[in-house]
């Protein structure tokens, strides 16, 4: 049985909620600087369930230990102040107090990306988002007490949402457990990788050593051959080019590479440490008659030239690509016999030790082997490129990271499918084919991709309730990308799906404020009193008035006794009767906030000041950076 907890430290109050999968609430607290929580009862309920939490493992987990020891609230807190506050491990306080009674499912690595708890509620539309109510270190009276104690079960219902959208990710990592014998139920995608291939190289009698560097130089194989003379000297310079590392270990491009511009036909591309990418921007691709706008993908791209590349960590010997080869084949077998659990989770294998190889906190940290897997990838797409295009008959038209969009005549496809199959041949990797309608492109990696009745959008044009999407972005207005979407595969105006949408979800904006956010509708502009505020305030004649009055508007709302703090993630819809939303430390306007009201708690109908002309021109503006 699983039980979602959380904790909630103050100097004078301890409490710790469970909350089960059934909807029961289960709270231990305390109220008192030397009042202790009921420990017994505290430690049948850890016994019982299976914790789920989010940082747990750093904060709540040894924190919940202390306290099942009989620990003074005061104590308990000084605890709590030494971990949040002064960087206190939790392995250091386990050294101190004995073993971690709560062993808990922690979520914050499983999650995609670096977020808080109420950020990614916010992603993910869970009903009310509230900020911690009073300061940690505040003593607390007791109808303040019985506020926070509310404000736990909020915290408890988040995540429980964030545990249900991260079941597919958590199921995978069950079966892994079970298959490797390790428990991988709270690591990253990048953790899984690190502790299965340990755990294979453990088998092998290999053990694992960190690896060092300070400059790293790229060499690149026999295979990355240009027609051109200056693409040829463009590799050469490379390779003569020391890489440095920085403070983190991670490499750095140099600036000459950085700037520099490949021009192949009508485009240019940039050569990163991520992947290449062409610079086209706001542009629409329509194949008129007897045209194709076709694709091609190179499949599983760095784990293929790993193995191809024979790259491994140099202590680790070649049993590392015997075994990253391994998975990789059985990964391939499973995707061919359908086997989606078994593909999925050496999916996250393949990708994951790649991404190690940047991470100077890793075994398998080789910023070379980073080096020679990107930088030889990018080569190989630009020689399919050149060739490409130095027949005349094939316009490439946009390249990111693992594959290219291409515009020929129909004619021209058993033509392309022989280049494509010479460059294979050459690379040793494997092409995969597709063809678009129809791309629009705001830039490389914001587009929509438009096929026979649907449409494959990615950036700020995706749909953010993608499954993998739903955790990696912040909500901004998901209907106005939506009604782009079905404009531009059936023509629907935008009209039509922004009035036939009853989810006010799908209106909402949300991001995080560092230091919390204000709003006070009632004390904003066009009133008597802001009037005579503004009148009253000084001001330096020099400045321009648009400046002057957004500054003063801001300072009337921190100063107001009307203003309403939203808390360190605020979300909103755009209102006919709206206004700014603002920093709460600097009086800064937050961006996009103009016309705002907040929705902290989701309705369940659209609210009927709702600005259906704002997200008209929204539409209308981002369907124009489209190129269309």
């Amino acid at each position: 049985m699983i039980a979602f907890y959380d904790i909630e430290v103050y100097p004078n109050y301890i409490c710790i909620g469970f909350l089960t999968e059934s909807g029961k609430v289960i709270q231990f607290d305390s109220y008192g600087k030397n009042n202790k929580i009921n420990t017994k009862k505290l430690l049948k309920t850890i016994n019982k369930y299976q914790c789920v939490g989010f940082n747990s493992i750093k904060y709540d987990d040894p924190v919940t230990t202390f306290i099942s020891q009989g620990e003074d609230i005061s104590y308990v807190h000084e605890l709590s102040k030494q971990i949040v506050e002064e960087d206190l491990k939790h392995w250091d306080v386990y050294r101190q107090i004995g073993e971690d009674v709560v062993n808990s499912i922690d979520l914050i690595e499983v999650a995609p990306q670096s977020a808080s708890l109420k950020l990614y509620g916010s992603r993910i539309n869970t009903k009310k988002l509230q900020d911690l109510p009073y300061p940690p270190h505040t003593h607390l009276s007791k109808e303040q007490a019985e506020n926070v104690k509310k404000y736990n079960v909020n915290d408890l219902e988040i995540t429980r949402d964030l545990y249900n959208t991260l079941k597919p990710q958590l199921e995978l990592r069950k079966k892994m457990s079970e298959q490797y014998g390790i428990n991988l139920m709270s690591k990253s995608d990048a953790q899984i990788a690190e502790a299965i291939i340990r755990h294979e190289l453990n088998k092998k009698g290999i053990k694992a050593k960190r690896g060092r560097g300070d400059t790293v130089h790229y060499k690149a194989p026999k295979a990355v051959k240009f027609m051109g003379k200056d693409l040829n000297d463009l590799v050469k310079r490379i390779e003569e080019s020391p890489i440095e590392l920085g403070k983190n270990g991670s490499p750095m491009l140099p600036k000459w590479l950085k700037d520099h511009k490949i021009e192949i036909g009508e485009a240019r591309y940039n050569i990163g440490l991520g992947g290449l990418h062409s610079t086209e921007k706001s542009t629409a691709v329509i194949p008129t008659k007897g045209y194709t706008l076709g694709n091609v993908d190179v499949a599983s791209f760095y784990p293929s030239l790993i193995v191809d590349l024979n790259l491994y960590p140099e202590s680790l010997t070649k049993e590392f690509i015997r075994i990253y080869s391994k998975i990789k084949d059985t990964r391939l077998k499973a995707k061919a016999k359908g086997d989606k659990v078994t593909s999925d989770s050496l999916k996250i294998v393949l990708n994951g030790s790649y991404g190690k190889f940047g991470s100077p906190y890793s075994f398998l940290y080789s910023p070379h082997l980073m080096l020679t897997t990107t930088f030889t990838g990018q080569l190989y797409l630009l020689m399919l490129i050149e060739k490409l295009e130095s027949t005349g008959k094939f316009k490439v038209v946009s390249s990111n990271t693992d594959g290219i969009e291409i515009l020929y005549k129909k004619k021209h496809q058993g033509k392309l499918e022989k280049i494509v199959s010479k460059w294979e041949k050459r690379t040793h990797m494997v092409m995969e084919y597709g063809q678009y309608n129809a791309l629009y492109s705001r830039d490389v990696n914001n587009y929509v991709a438009v096929y026979d009745g649907y449409a494959k959008a990615k950036g700020a044009y995706g749909d953010p309730y993608d499954p993998s999407n739903v955790l990696k972005k912040n909500i901004e207005y998901p209907i106005v990308f939506e009604a782009i979407r079905e404009f531009l595969v059936k023509g629907t105006p935008f009209e039509v799906t922004l009035r036939n949408c009853s989810d006010i979800a799908m209106f909402c904006c949300a991001r995080s404020v560092t230091g919390g956010a204000i709003y006070g509708n009632e004390t904003l502009p066009n009133t008597e009193e802001y009037e005579e505020y503004i009148k009253r305030t000084p001001f330096k004649q020099n400045k321009a008035l648009e400046k002057r009055n957004a500054k003063y508007q801001a300072q009337f709302v921190l100063d107001s006794d009307k203003s309403l703090y939203l808390g360190k993630v605020v979300r909103w819809y755009y209102s006919t009767d709206g206004s700014a939303i603002f920093y709460k430390k600097s009086g800064n306007k937050v961006p996009k906030t103009d016309g705002a009201r907040p929705m902290m708690d989701l309705t369940e109908s659209i609210p009927s000041d709702l600005d259906y002309n704002k997200y008209n021109e929204l539409c209308t503006k981002h369907l124009q950076e489209l190129g269309y």
